[in-house]
């Protein structure tokens, strides 16, 4: 993808607080991102090829919904739990095994959608989060259920598709 199109892209998302590019075929977090890291309330990167979210997401302090569909995550950076507006995460079709230690931190979280990662059970750090309404962690592999889960105050919980 052509500097030109990203400046366009960039320049849009200054004035409107979301920046979407979407099916590019990047294999990276675009670093020109952290110019704007006091302007975006939303970023969508689905269907690319980005393996790892560089520390800087931690940043992005007015973030309220990140999008990373269909990805190449294999982990997620601590950074990531600095975020204390986000309110939308979508991280299905990557390869993720678990999720950050300080993911709790997350506290505005509503909906937390993981479908078609590779988590082997439910993360303990989901109950501490008292906002969330939908969690999705269909198409994984998880085997069992913790009674932790009991504790986890979200108004939706999806296993479908696991091997529970």
């Amino acid at each position: 993808m052509g500097n030109s199109a990203l400046k366009a892209h960039l320049e849009t998302a200054q004035k409107t607080g979301v920046f979407q590019l979407t099916g590019k075929g990047l294999t990276e977090f675009p670093e020109d991102l952290q110019k704007l890291t006091s302007n975006l309330r939303t970023i969508d990167l689905s269907n690319n090829k980005i393996e790892l979210l560089p520390p800087l997401i931690g940043k992005f302090s007015f973030l309220k919904s990140l999008v990373l569909n269909n990805n190449k995550l294999t982990a997620l950076p601590e950074e990531l739990c600095k975020l204390k507006k986000l309110e939308t995460l979508h991280l299905n079709g990557n390869h993720l095994r678990q999720l950050p230690a300080a993911f709790g931190q997350l506290s505005a979280l509503k909906t937390l959608s993981l479908s078609g990662n590779q988590l082997r059970t439910v993360p303990t750090q989901l109950c501490g989060l008292r906002h969330l309404d939908v969690v999705d962690l269909s198409k994984n592999q998880i085997q069992n259920v913790p009674d932790t889960v009991g504790e986890l105050q979200a108004i939706e919980l999806n296993l479908n598709q696991n091997q529970v």
